[in-house]
């Protein structure tokens, strides 16, 4: 599969019973969710059957998209209040590690989830072929199905499947291995040490989880080795346990353009770039802008420049507009919201809208002084509102605002500490339209500088703009519904 082939025109399916029906699954977690959400509605809207196994927490906005919910159950359903609480998720070596761990305590509901879901499926449509369309994150019940776990009832041979990848790729590679730190890419490593780097991490860091989840995977009748999944790759180098979620499919495709990620050289065969998904429509009929947003779009009505000495001499240039949010899940404000409002407080050429990205939060008590003039903060909103209007988004690093920003052309200030965060703080850093400021915490001053020199150096908005246009080229949408086609 090319990495990045033009999408080519593809025939609607108008609910033609003679196509297979579609199973989507996601990990129940918000940024792994809204893609495949976004993913399902258009192929919905195209004609496609779909039916979709989710978190609980998300029944109202899958079944909005016309899909079947089934519901998801176990571990994998109540992760965040049963098992982030006790283990948390790591920082910096232990990032990794600890990810793998929630993936093999997880794996049995995985897997009984899937099996249940396929079941109900093919009960209710016994005539017709399934088609698995994966998020990564949660493959892993796929992939013991790969490995030998029996199958579900109702079927003598595994569905095909197209994994959608929304996060940075689980994929061990011979030409760069960042561990998820802060490693810049250097096309001239010697592929010998990145060998031996995984070779070591797989006898101590990754030791555990290897072990682990291979005990965990016998338990569930899973008898094949890991390493089968990577064919002769494993031969090459010493794969991570969860690089089994990222190989089980039939065709992955990471959803960024090209430029997003490393060049590497060695991905999978099934391997190919999605592109990054376009705006969502996020203005619902009964939608009411709050009081505040006047202040946002009357700015945006000013010219950038200042204004000329024939103007009024009472109307006052238009204001830089820098948006920060840290997402649903890291959202301890001390790491990036709050320093930014600090670095920023009472300038008169930048207005601040601050995302707190939980309902009904408030910065009450939060801030040693008053919330400053140039400060608006809002405790929920669409990340595509402001980013509309935005010359810099500020944030942790998600997929998700990584690729809302690409989408909209905007630069990004990151400063990530969990989870994915490091390691796309490094590839927005690599793609050149983004200041990185490592997996370290930041004082204010140091988030104020980033913005700085992103607002008076301009390669930074040209080559977002670059981005945006690659983007645009790509079609993700309909990147997508041609690779699950080409499984038809």
């Amino acid at each position: 599969m090319a990495h990045n082939e033009t999408i080519g025109v593809v025939t609607p399916s108008k609910n033609n019973t003679k196509d297979p029906v579609i199973l989507v699954q996601a990990f129940p977690a918000t940024g792994h969710v809204i893609p495949m959400v976004q993913i399902t509605q258009h192929l919905v809207q195209r004609g496609y059957d779909m039916y979709f196994l989710g978190g609980t927490q998300f029944k109202q906005s899958i079944e909005a998209t016309g899909a079947k919910f089934i519901p998801i159950t176990g571990l994998v359903d109540t992760w965040i209040e049963d098992w982030v609480p006790r283990y948390g998720l790591g920082s910096g070596l232990d990032i990794v590690p600890s990810l793998m761990k929630l993936l093999v305590a997880g794996l049995p509901s995985t897997l009984d989830s899937l099996r249940r879901a396929l079941s109900l499926v093919r009960e209710q449509e016994p005539d017709r072929e399934v088609v698995l369309l994966s998020e990564i994150g949660v493959s892993v019940g796929l992939a013991a199905l790969k490995l030998g776990a029996p199958l579900p009832d109702g079927y003598s041979k595994l569905p095909k499947s197209l994994g959608i990848g929304v996060i940075p790729p689980l994929w061990t590679s011979t030409d760069h291995n960042d561990f998820w730190l802060d490693i810049p890419y250097d096309p001239n490593q010697d592929r010998k040490v990145n060998v031996l780097l995984a070779k070591l991490a797989r006898q101590s860091v990754y030791k555990e989880s290897w072990e682990t989840m291979t005990s965990m995977l016998e338990a569930c009748s899973a008898l094949k080795p890991m390493d089968s999944l990577f064919g002769d790759h494993a031969e090459l180098i010493d794969h991570r346990a969860w690089d089994i979620n990222f190989a089980c499919h039939d065709r992955i495709l990471q959803m960024c353009v090209p430029s997003l990620e490393y060049p590497i050289s060695d991905w999978p065969a099934q391997f190919g770039f999605g592109g990054t998904l376009p705006p969502k429509p996020w203005r619902t009929p009964n939608f009411v802008f709050p009081d505040w947003f006047e202040q946002v779009q009357a700015n945006s009505a000013k010219d950038h420049a200042h204004v000329a000495s024939s103007s009024s001499s009472s109307t006052s240039p238009r204001r830089s507009i820098v948006a920060v949010a840290q997402g649903t899940l890291a959202t301890d404000w001390e790491n990036v919201l709050i320093p930014t409002v600090q670095g920023l407080a009472g300038r008169d050429d930048v207005l601040v809208v601050a995302i707190l990205c939980v309902k009904g939060a408030t910065l009450e008590g939060r801030l040693a002084a008053p919330l400053p003039e140039n400060v608006l903060v809002v405790d929920y909103f669409p990340y595509d509102a402001v980013i509309e209007h935005a010359d810099v988004f500020v944030s942790n690093g998600s997929y998700g605002v990584f690729s809302h920003c690409v989408a909209h052309g905007v630069p990004m200030v990151l400063s990530g500490h969990t989870e994915d965060k490091i390691a796309l703080g490094m590839r927005g850093e690599y793609a050149g339209f983004a200041v990185n400021l490592g997996m370290e915490q930041q004082p204010p001053e140091a988030f104020a500088n980033a913005v700085d020199t992103i607002l008076t150096n301009p390669n930074f908005k040209k080559r977002a703009m670059e981005l945006r246009k690659e983007a645009e080229e790509f079609d993700a949408l309909g990147t997508v519904e041609r690779e699950l086609r080409a499984l038809f």
